[in-house]
């Protein structure tokens, strides 16, 4: 696991209308056989907002079997804005797309330092065949982003206490309660899965309700900072919570809480 993190967010494909035929300047839809070009091998999907000399957005663009097509032409826009670039034009295929952060800027007239966090290139792909133009099924969005890093194993010290009467004295408040987790990446760059939300603290204090093993929930790093999403606790309250990382040592601190009742918790999470 890299002890120097830089975090989160990604590529995001998003469904569009199918043939289209250049008709003055304007593409509208056309019904029919048309060619439709693949979008694969996504091998780099966001601009790194710590390294933007060096970052750059690369895919594959294919044609299905028996189709042919005279060109192949990339357009860009900008934080949803209306204007479409061509940031690059080819006439081979399969063409493989290298969409460098200073190139796609300059063309597009943006300063390169002016970028921020957040920010959203969507990129389309046309094809010219038998002098009908077309585009991509999908639009690529690659955001300004961070690499997020978290996968790992981790000891994990919980401090925290429970607004139930029920628990004993002994384990409420929880005092340096500690455990081993894990957090495992899923297919969004920067998105959890955390093995156990609460560190432990729900199973310790509502064993007496019933409560046994791990707990799930899921984190959300971007850039370091760190929140609960989509997460519910095992007595269906809402979890909340935010945290940060620390970019020397990679330990991890987050604060969380049950939002319907108020049980609250610190969690120290030390890679191993």
């Amino acid at each position: 696991m890299k002890i120097y993190k830089i975090y989160s967010l990604l590529l995001a494909i998003s469904l569009v209308l199918g043939a289209c035929e250049d008709i003055n300047e304007n593409l509208v839809v056309k019904r029919g056989a048309a060619t439709i070009p693949t979008i694969t091998d996504i091998s780099s999907s966001f601009y790194d907002l710590y390294n933007l000399e060096n970052s750059f957005v690369e895919f594959t663009v294919d044609l299905n079997e028996d189709d042919e097509a005279s060109e192949i032409i990339v357009e860009a826009s900008y934080n949803g804005q209306k204007e479409q670039i061509e940031v690059f034009k080819g006439t081979t295929f399969p063409a493989s797309i290298l969409l460098p952060t200073d190139e796609v800027t300059s063309k597009l007239g943006i300063s390169m330092s002016s970028l921020e966090l957040g920010d959203v290139f969507t990129f389309e792909v046309l094809i010219t065949s038998k002098g009908v133009k077309t585009r991509s099924k999908v639009l690529i969005n690659a955001g300004v982003a961070c690499e997020s890093d978290l996968t790992g194993t981790y000891q994990c010290v919980a401090n925290g206490q429970s607004t139930d009467s029920g628990p004993p004295a002994d384990v409420n408040p929880a005092v340096n309660y500690t455990t081993t987790l894990t957090l495992t990446e899923g297919a969004v760059n920067g998105e959890y899965t955390m093995s156990d939300f609460s560190g432990g603290l729900f199973t310790l204090w509502y064993s007496i309700y019933g409560l046994s093993g791990n707990y799930p929930g899921k984190l959300k790093d971007v850039c370091g900072d760190l929140s609960y999403i989509g997460t519910k606790g095992p007595f269906g309250s809402p979890i909340s919570g935010t945290g940060s990382v620390n970019v020397e040592d990679g330990v991890i601190t987050i604060s969380g809480l049950a939002d319907s009742w108020g049980d609250a918790w610190t969690l120290v999470l030390t890679p191993q």
